[in-house]
Order: C-alpha cells, then sequence, then structure tokens
C-alpha cells in the first residue's frame, strides 16, 4: 500500500516541481488523431496525450498496450504472456470502445468490434496519439472511450534492429525510407517471437506466440496543390491458447492454437480547389482467424471493413469548416468444422456518415463543435452525436482552462448479434446500440520546461451490453437496464529538467460502476507511472527507466456457480533500458521488463511472465 501510494505521490510532484531549466517546446505540438485535420495542441478543447518516438525508447517495448501505460485513463488487461489477447481501456469504458487507427487506418477486428493489441506486437510504432473521451461525433461507432493512433512512419534510410532474451524471445525489423523527386517511398518488414508461459498455471507446457509483418508506403505530389499517398499492410500471427475443457470455469493446458491474418490497403487524395481543401480516403480492411485443436482445424472466421470518404473543408479569417461524408461496409463470415457448419453464419452491415467540424479563435479563447449523422440501413437505430467545447488560454500565468461535452455511440458487434464457435455463446439479434454521455473539465499548466495537466471528467452509459451466463455456461448479450456510471481525476505531465534529463508521469483515479453499484470488472480503479530518460550527449549512450503501478480491480471466477466476484492485486512493473553506441551508426542496447519479478494478473487465472531480460544491436 505504501508504495502505490509514494509512486502515485512522485507522479505529481516531479512534473509539478520543477525548478529552473532550458525553455521547452512542449506546447508546439501538432496532433492529428482529434478531428478532421491536424491542429496544435493548444487549440484541442479535449484530452489528448501524445508519446514520441523518444517516449517509446523508455520501455523500448514491442507491444504498444505496454507502451500505453504511460498514458492516464488507460487500462491493459493481458490474458497471458507477450502476443496473447491484450485489451486497452480507455476511462473504465470497454475493450471495443477504443478506436484504433494504424497510419489513419482503422485496425479493428470486423468480427468483435475490438483491436487485440497483442497482434500487434512486433509492430514498430513510432508516434502514439491517445484522444480520451467520446469522438463518435468525428469517427461514428467504436469510439465511446476515445481513439488510439498508431504511427509506423520512421526516419529516412536504412535502419535496423535485433533483440534475443528470455523465455526464447526474439525481435527483429529492418525498414528504408527514401525520396527522388516528388515521391517519397518506405518499406519495412519486422518480426517476433516468444515461448511464453504457461497460462493455465499448472506447470504445462508454455503457451508460445509469434508474429510478421510487412509494410509499405508511398506519396507523390501530383503538383503545388495534390499529394496521392498510399499503404499497404500485411502481418500474420500465432498463439497458444488453454481454455477450459472440462468446464469447472479454470483454464486446462491443452493444444489450441489461434492463426490471425490481416491485409491493409489505404490511398488518400488531399489538395485544394480555389479557397476549398479536399481529402479522399478509401480503405479495406480484412481479418481472418483459423483456430485449431490438437492441430486440427475446428472453425474459421472473416471479416472485411470497406470505407470511402471525402472531406472537404475552408478556412475564413479565424474560422474553419470543415465537412465529411463517409460509407463503410463490414461484412462477416463463420465457418466451423467440428460441428459440420451448424454455427456457419454469413452476415453483412452497412452505413453512411455525414459530419461536420466548425473551430474559431478569438484571441485567447477557443471555440468547437462537430456534428454527426450515421444511417445505420435499417440494421440498428440511426445515431446523431455531437461535441462541443471551449478553452480559454491565461497568458499572464501560462496556463490554460478546457471543457467539453458529448456523445458516442457504439453498435453491437457481428459477435454480440449472431454468437461465436462452438455454439456456447447465443447471439441476440434484438441488441440495441449503446449510448454515451460525457463532459470534462481540464487545465494545462506550462512551468518553464514542465507542463501538467489535469482533467475529471464524468461519462453515462445507457444500453450497456453485457454477458450473461446461466447454469449450463451457456451465455448471451443483452442490454443492461440501468446507466452504467464513469467518472474520474487524471493527472499527467512531463519536464525537460535539462539538456540530458527529461522525466515525465501520470496518476489517474478512476470509478467505473454498473447500473446496480458494482465496480466494472478489469477497471482498475488508480494507475500511475514515472519513466526518466537520461542521454548525456545527443550521440551518446541512453538510460531509460519506468515504473507502472496498476491498482485493485475486480474479475469474476468462473470456477464456481454462480461465478464470484474476485479482486485482483495491485502491482508495480519496473522497466529499463540501456543503449550504448559502438560506431557512428551501430547501437548495443539491453532491456528488461517486470524487473521486480511482480504477479501481474489483469485477468482471473491466466499467469503472465516474471522478469525478462533482453539484449540487442540496433542500426539507427
Amino acid at each position: 500500500m505504501l508504495k502505490q501510494y509514494l509512486l502515485a505521490g512522485a507522479a505529481v510532484l516531479v512534473v509539478s516541481g520543477a525548478a529552473s531549466a532550458q525553455e521547452s517546446a512542449l506546447n508546439l505540438e501538432i496532433v492529428s488523431v482529434t478531428g478532421l485535420r491536424p491542429a496544435p495542441v493548444d487549440d484541442i478543447t479535449a484530452s489528448v496525450n501524445v508519446l514520441t518516438a523518444d517516449d517509446l525508447a523508455i520501455r523500448m517495448s514491442p507491444n504498444a498496450a505496454d507502451q500505453l501505460r504511460a498514458v492516464p485513463g488507460v487500462g491493459v488487461s493481458r490474458s497471458g504472456g507477450a502476443g496473447a489477447l491484450s485489451q486497452v481501456r480507455l476511462r473504465g469504458a470497454e475493450a471495443n470502445h477504443t478506436l484504433v487507427l494504424l497510419d489513419g487506418i482503422e485496425v479493428s477486428d470486423p468480427v468483435n468490434g475490438e483491436t487485440d493489441f497483442g497482434l500487434l506486437t512486433g509492430i514498430g510504432a513510432t508516434r502514439i496519439e491517445v484522444l480520451r473521451g467520446e469522438a463518435s461525433s468525428i469517427y461514428g461507432s467504436d469510439a465511446i472511450g476515445g481513439v488510439v493512433s498508431l504511427s509506423t512512419d520512421g526516419a529516412m534510410g536504412l535502419q535496423a534492429f535485433g533483440e534475443v532474451g528470455t523465455d526464447d524471445t526474439a525481435r527483429a525489423s529492418a525498414s528504408y525510407a527514401g525520396e527522388s523527386g516528388a515521391a517519397r517511398y518506405g518499406v519495412g518488414i519486422s518480426g517476433f517471437t516468444t515461448a511464453g508461459v504457461d497460462v493455465s498455471g499448472f506447470g504445462g507446457e508454455k503457451d508460445g506466440s509469434d508474429a510478421f509483418s510487412g509494410v509499405v508506403r508511398g506519396a507523390i505530389d501530383l503538383d503545388t496543390d495534390w499529394t496521392l499517398s498510399g499503404l499497404a499492410l500485411a502481418r500474420r500471427s500465432n498463439a497458444d491458447i488453454d481454455s477450459d475443457t472440462d468446464f469447472d470455469g479454470l483454464l486446462n493446458n491443452v493444444d489450441k492454437k489461434t492463426e490471425a491474418d490481416q491485409y491493409l490497403v489505404g490511398a488518400s487524395l488531399s489538395g485544394k480547389t480555389g479557397q476549398i481543401g479536399h481529402v479522399f480516403r478509401t480503405s479495406y480492411n480484412e481479418v481472418t482467424r483459423e483456430n485449431t485443436t490438437d492441430g486440427a482445424k475446428t472453425d474459421d472466421s472473416k471479416g472485411e471493413r470497406l470505407k470511402a470518404s471525402w472531406s472537404p473543408s475552408i478556412t475564413f479569417g479565424n474560422q474553419k469548416l470543415i465537412g465529411l461524408i463517409d460509407y463503410e461496409k463490414e461484412d462477416y463470415d463463420r465457418t466451423d468444422v467440428a460441428y459440420a457448419g451448424a454455427t456457419d453464419a454469413s452476415e453483412t452491415f452497412e452505413s453512411v456518415g455525414v459530419a461536420f467540424e466548425y473551430h474559431v479563435k478569438l484571441d485567447a479563447l477557443d471555440l468547437s463543435a462537430s456534428g454527426r449523422f450515421d444511417d445505420n440501413d435499417g440494421r440498428f437505430d440511426d445515431a446523431t452525436t455531437w461535441r462541443v467545447g471551449a478553452g480559454y488560454a491565461f497568458d499572464s500565468i501560462e496556463g490554460r482552462a478546457r471543457a467539453s461535452v458529448g456523445t458516442g455511440v457504439k453498435n453491437p458487434t457481428f459477435t454480440e448479434l449472431f454468437g461465436f464457435f462452438p455454439g456456447s455463446f447465443i447471439g441476440n439479434p434484438d441488441l440495441k446500440p449503446e449510448q454515451s454521455t460525457s463532459w470534462e473539465i481540464g487545465w494545462d499548466q506550462q512551468f518553464g520546461p514542465a507542463r501538467l495537466s489535469a482533467a475529471y471528467f464524468e461519462a453515462d452509459l445507457e444500453d450497456e451490453i453485457y454477458t450473461a451466463f446461466d447454469s449450463s455456461f451457456n451465455s448471451t448479450a443483452a442490454n443492461r437496464i440501468g446507466k452504467s456510471k464513469r467518472s474520474g481525476v487524471e493527472l499527467s505531465g512531463r519536464w525537460r529538467a535539462s539538456d540530458a534529463l527529461s522525466v515525465a508521469g501520470q496518476v489517474t483515479f478512476l470509478q467505473s460502476e454498473s447500473e446496480d453499484g458494482s465496480n466494472e470488472i478489469r477497471v482498475p480503479d488508480n494507475t500511475a507511472s514515472v519513466s526518466v530518460d537520461w542521454q548525456p550527449e545527443p550521440d551518446g549512450y541512453r538510460i531509460g527507466a519506468a515504473f507502472d503501478y496498476v491498482g485493485e480491480q475486480d474479475d469474476f471466477d468462473f470456477g464456481s456457480f454462480p461465478s464470484r466476484r474476485v479482486a485482483l492485486d495491485a502491482y508495480t512493473l519496473f522497466s529499463a533500458s540501456f543503449e550504448y553506441p559502438i560506431t557512428e551508426r551501430m547501437a548495443f542496447t539491453l532491456r528488461g521488463e517486470n524487473l521486480f519479478d511482480e504477479t501481474a494478473t489483469d485477468v482471473f487465472g491466466y499467469e503472465t511472465p516474471g522478469a525478462t531480460a533482453l539484449v540487442g544491436l540496433k542500426l539507427r
């Protein structure tokens, strides 16, 4: 208990107690996740955090979920070792309430509506932007909790990295980016493998995983006003799984595997005609999963998402008006072998969205508004969502107040509507979309070379979709009758103490309750993080260290009937990294995860890795 309060206090004191040091450009960041066009962070009225390449180098983790522990309001639930199912929750919302973008393209699985961050292991993000709070007025369904945007765009030239470590873990990546005249291009590959841990905890075989991905991107300036860009991504992952084969609610050591493949292509055309700007986008996302038991295929599923949009904009004086028309089509196909096709399904969703976004800057005052209407083609009720915000800068004290209020929506997923193999989960085609209303107030303060942000938010979720079980361990999806309530305080900051030393931290106090007043499961009551980056010379050695604290959280033990609520213990993860230049372009790396060797349980009954260490080489 003492450790958690010391860590929480340190995160606040370190980032707010900066004394004299050189001025920082912390307030000049441009972000793209908050709206239909990129904007300076000091003009934004919502809560947003950015993890730069320097921030990501501190933990040096290949999994974006581990990096996101540095962001306030983020909860991570991992069911096993690296590469296992990893869910990210924002502000106590569900995992499928988090919209995830990879280089601007939505990457969530169209089948279950969420992004398994375990499958993203090995994809080297060079920048992460996180928008917390309702974002449906811009993005439509799936963005009740917020948006996570991952960028893989690297530096020019050839770069490579490789490392090996405990649990037979290995990771490697290589990329090259260049330009020729008006064209820019890049290509990259990455791979990851680990023997993992025995997820069931019975000391049997280890449950490992591996992943491989390749990406190609390019852009060309057609003339002074128009640019065409494109991206193609292919990735494959395999994960060993333990499951409850004797239906006692506990995992058993079994030979089950899931293979997932994803193909993602997208293109964008942007330019101007007169005073009107245009952005045309199209993308295709396909995710296939194949499950096997003892080497024999049991079932597979495929989800496809096709999106196309046009976004015009016009700027007049200190005002900007942006529009959006987009079309989205999702297809779902499932086949089984074990039941001779009895659980096969094939469904399609289509929707058309129309949205606008308005910004005006009146000296120190920023005002914003956005709204969206989604025609769901009769599958669900049509949805209207909105958000308004304001920010005011007090230049005399280098502080800025902001506030916003908005609504969000989340349509039921294919899985919730139609069930999944092997049939123990029964779909409910009568589900209603989830709806949320939230508001927040915040303050951003500059203290010379340090910046501190604070926010308080409240959110009410109606028609929450949950899983109901019966005595035969069958389950179905249903809408809750009452409201689920979420509220919290988020503190974050960073301090550039000197040319060599930078410190960042966050503390979150969160309350997430179901309609009956009980805590929502797998939502920590508080989290905290402190990270330190030390590099005496720009091209010299670098040392990074991070403490990530996760407070108590509830889960269910399904080993008894009725299932009983259990409390998962708090834990602190300590990670460290070291980079030492061998030559001008080559560096030796060393990093460790969970160096306190703590038991870090996010999901009841699932074992997670202990202390790990990895060594590597980096071509810079």
